[in-house]
């Protein structure tokens, strides 16, 4: 974890407070008294059926396996137009996710985030997330797809290098994903993200590792394609056979840098040990992730919405940002044999940073 500008894991043993990124930033009525955006580890996952009663359950399942490790962080819940109750309530003071679930009609919105801050507004780095395309929409077939987000600290790496693996793997198996990803990232206020957006577009600039973007928008453009690699990346079998199938794979992928794991529709890659924070002044662009990325270019995504427009000027992932961030891996097919030789000098996987199921 070294790539990144500072240490954060040292930086979260002794300056947790350094970590805790204030409101507002870039706004002239900025900085503010709440906590705006915390670095995290973050998993995305797309998928359809947000509105069907088995795909719900899966959702429920989900966030048991990451309650089993977060509930004592958890410290808020946000729902969106929900059709009983707040939309805001104290995570202690909530019912169980199932017993909220079953209040949704097929056509209701499935909205959940449950949040770590100490104020409720404030953003934490443990989250799970999750946005369900009502029914109505779904049958429409031009409004995108469902999408879960889950957050875990930084530090939980360095002891427990392969728990969010195998969170992430195990959600893409529940929820049949159609692709996704999982990396650095910055969790946003959920109340609050549309004023924070402007700092994730500011450090996204600066680390080519980091992912940005409004969970919502890009589950918008999720049926087009991909949306970017990291250090996990998802693909579903369809995909796969655009590329050629596992065995182009697996020659384009080494096994001692990258992991392949199947979660029933499709594969997950590992790249890596740990996660790239990919800085731009040092190595912008690292091989393992150069090469996935070269790999899985076809299947990307034309567009992706990312943020909103900005409102004074500030710094936005929007319009030719938004496709300039897309692309930011990219690179000459004239230069891949030259990152290929790079990647012999990246850090290897080893038995303690891979899920034993690898293929």
């Amino acid at each position: 974890m070294t790539d990144l500008p500072f240490d954060p894991v040292k930086l979260m043993r002794e300056h947790p407070e350094k970590m805790r990124i204030p409101g507002g930033l870039f706004y002239p009525h900025g900085p503010d008294d709440y906590i705006g955006a915390v670095p995290a580890l973050s998993g995305v996952l797309f998928f359809h059926g947000g509105h069907e009663l088995a795909v719900r359950e899966a959702i429920c399942a989900c966030f048991d396996e990451y309650e089993a490790v977060a509930k004592a962080h958890l410290t808020w819940l946000w729902r969106a137009e929900p059709p009983v109750g707040p939309n805001k309530i104290a995570y202690p003071k909530a019912k169980p996710m199932r017993e909220l679930m079953k209040q949704l009609s097929a056509n209701h919105m499935v909205s959940f985030a449950y949040t770590s801050g100490k104020q409720s507004v404030d953003a934490g780095d443990w989250e799970f997330q999750v946005y369900g395309l009502q029914g109505w929409r779904a049958k429409m077939g031009d409004w995108g797809t469902s999408a879960l987000r889950f957050a875990i600290p930084l530090l939980s790496l360095d002891d427990h290098p392969t728990l969010f693996q195998s969170m992430f793997v195990s959600f893409a198996r529940r929820l049949h994903a159609l692709h996704g990803y999982g990396g650095h990232a910055l969790v946003l206020s959920a109340a609050r993200s549309n004023e924070n957006e402007a700092f994730e577009a500011y450090l996204g600039g600066m680390l080519n590792g980091l992912d940005a973007g409004d969970l919502i928008q890009a589950a918008a453009d999720a049926e087009k394609g991909i949306k970017t690699v990291s250090w996990l990346t998802a693909v579903n079998y369809t995909m796969v056979k655009q590329l050629g199938g596992l065995d182009v794979l697996r020659s384009e992928l080494p096994r001692d840098w990258f992991a392949l794991y199947d979660y029933g529709d499709g594969l997950v890659v590992q790249a890596g040990p740990a996660p790239e924070g990919a800085p731009v002044e040092s190595d912008g662009k690292p091989a393992r992730l150069v090469l996935p990325n070269a790999l899985f270019k076809p299947l990307r995504a034309p567009e992706v919405g990312m943020h909103t427009g900005s409102v004074n000027g500030e710094p936005r992932f929007a319009g030719w940002a938004a496709q300039h961030w897309l692309k930011r891996l990219d690179v000459e097919e004239e230069e891949l044999m030259a990152y290929k030789n790079k990647l012999l000098g990246e850090p290897k996987l080893t038995p303690a940073t891979t899920l034993p199921e690898r293929l």
